[in-house]
């Protein structure tokens, strides 16, 4: 008798599913299927989905699938047909957790059916509000992605509340569990949007970047899914896994994570050391919640931190006398207990993490594993942070000049122009910098001797730059000055100090054109137009104009070497 009910259940919940959810992708997909959808990050998100699945964090014996760190990218990426398509395929791995267990068979039709409603109905509440997806605008995908997830679980629970009840059975859901899953979405989101973030920016290589900690995380998690102890330790790594990943700063992740490490494993000391081939450094010294500046060098060998990068292997030491005889003077009269790892990267030692303790055997075997995924979150984070800066770098900054660029002085001009509108300043000018026949400077001493030239007048430009101004190359050998508060008159005044110190700086260079090599001083002279807003015009782009304008009429045609100003 329980067999047939279980089967009529079965056969109840498949007749659902094939009125639902076939004819509903097979309508996402002929409508809402988008013409650019990259073929390997499909396949990826599929992949990851189903493994996030398949592998579930256990929470008292129950699983908890976080699946929603790839579905939403995919979502936010390519829209709701895409995220439907993953989601489904995404489900299909519960099939392998429910193996030849025909009782629960049923539940796999029913969660597809509700997935496949939960996820159009969020989609639609994310378009209604303005949603928009390939967006980059960080408040609107913020905003909207945070409502879609809020919504994506509010349905959750009240659709299962209303299957609950059609089957005459309480709701299994304690005031606990739903503070828990509202707790968890607000926590996959950041994950979420900092895939989507990395996709956007770094292409496929943030499938790696996040996809390597987040499955380490569930996979050590199932090795020790039976100790709650554990499991909380895993949760918290994670979390700080995930604080790392979205920083951009390699000086705050690396403090961020000494101090999240120091709070989970109850450390009273923590020392971090780099590597640098023939000896460990001592990078970073935490000592009772604070950061101490000290400077320490050990041998490989040396110290407890040396015997682990020899031997690549952790260690931990519960008292002591088992550990003080290798110890070195930097070693806190009080330390007691210690746990070193290895921190390393592509089967490179990085560093040496070694967290100590005052108290005996306050370290056990099971956290090795933990800190040692925390080691890669950290190591990732930083790799991703040095990418992330270098990638800001060059998309702001000039290579040869080390100056802000022609496209960062456009969006820095109009954000100028904002702050007047606003009321902020009253006034704004723009002085342009044009070296005179720089052509022959390159022709006359070859063309390293003038990117020299252009080298040490960017530096000059920064010595002089005002507070609170922006300088950056225009282009070639010009070189422009955003002065926020500066008059026409002030900003004439400036220029001309400036065309009078360039004119009688020597400028040192080693020509490539001479038969004799060696330095020479070379004199150059500048011509420099100047506009003024909102004297001149109210316009970011026109005011830069108006400037090139004067240079090279005011300046240029009637001589060179001087300072003309805007007329109308």
């Amino acid at each position: 008798m329980q067999l047939s009910k279980n089967k009529l259940s079965t056969i109840a919940h498949f007749i659902v599913w094939l009125l639902k959810v076939p004819p509903g992708l097979l309508y996402l997909l002929s409508n809402y299927w988008p013409e650019d959808v990259n073929l390997a990050y499909l396949f990826l998100f599929i992949i990851f989905s189903f493994l996030t699945v398949l592998f579930p964090i256990k929470l008292n014996g129950q699983p908890v699938s976080l699946v929603m760190w790839v579905t939403l990218p995919a979502f936010l990426l390519y829209g709701v047909a895409v995220e439907a398509v993953v989601m489904q395929l995404a489900i299909v791995a519960a099939i392998f957790s429910i193996r030849s267990n025909q009782r629960n068979i049923h539940r796999l039709f029913f969660n597809s059916t509700m997935m496949f409603i939960l996820s159009v109905l969020s989609a639609i509440a994310f378009y209604f509000i303005g949603g928009q997806t390939g967006s980059m605008s960080f408040w609107l995908v913020l905003i909207c992605a945070t409502i879609y997830r809020l919504l994506y679980t509010f349905v959750n629970f009240e659709l299962i509340k209303m299957y609950m009840k059609v089957i005459r059975k309480r709701s299994p859901f304690s005031i606990k569990d739903i503070i828990y899953e509202y707790a968890t979405a607000i926590l996959v989101l950041p994950l979420a949007l900092t895939f989507y973030a990395l996709l956007n920016i770094i292409g496929v290589s943030a499938f790696l970047l996040l996809g390597l900690p987040f499955f380490s995380t569930l996979l050590i998690i199932r090795l020790h899914g039976r100790s709650e102890k554990v499991n909380h330790l895993i949760k918290k790594a994670g979390d700080i896994g995930v604080e790392l990943s979205i920083m951009n700063n390699g000086e705050q992740v690396t403090e961020h994570f000494i101090k999240k490490t120091s709070e989970l494993f109850n450390a009273d000391f923590v020392f971090l050391f780099d590597n640098h081939e023939y000896h460990l450094e001592l990078s970073k010294f935490y000592n009772r919640k604070r950061f101490v500046e000290q400077e320490y060098t050990i041998h490989i060998g040396e110290g407890v931190a040396g015997l682990v990068f020899e031997k690549n292997d952790p260690i931990i030491y519960s008292k002591r006398r088992d550990w003080e005889k290798v110890a070195t003077g930097l070693a806190p009269d009080e330390m007691e207990s210690i746990l070193c790892i290895p921190i390393t990267h592509n089967n490179k030692i990085e560093g040496i993490l070694l967290l100590g303790s005052k108290k005996k055997s306050q370290f056990k075997d099971f956290q090795l594993r933990i800190l040692d995924l925390l080691g890669s979150y950290y190591i990732v984070s930083t790799e991703k942070a040095k990418y992330m800066q270098e990638v800001l770098l060059r998309s702001e900054r000039c290579a040869l000049t080390k100056l802000y660029n022609y496209r960062y002085l456009e969006e820095q001009l109009q954000a100028e122009i904002s702050r007047m509108e606003k009321g902020n300043i009253d006034t704004l000018s723009v002085v342009i910098v044009d070296v005179d026949h720089f052509k022959s400077v390159n022709d006359s001493y070859g063309h390293q001797s003038g990117n020299d030239i252009l080298y040490e007048l960017s530096r000059i430009l920064e010595n002089v730059l005002p507070e609170n101004g922006t300088v950056g190359r225009y282009g070639g050998e010009e070189f422009v000055f955003i002065l926020p508060g500066f008059t026409k008159e002030k900003a004439f005044a400036f220029a001309e100090d400036f065309r009078q110190k360039i004119k009688h700086h020597p400028f040192k260079v080693t020509p490539d054109l001479f038969s004799e090599r060696g330095p020479i001083e070379v004199f150059i002279t500048v011509s420099i137009g100047v506009s003024n807003a909102p004297v001149d015009t109210d316009e970011a782009m026109t005011l830069l104009r108006n400037a090139d304008r004067a240079l090279y009429l005011g300046a240029k045609q009637a001589g060179r070497d001087r300072v003309a100003e805007y007329v109308k």
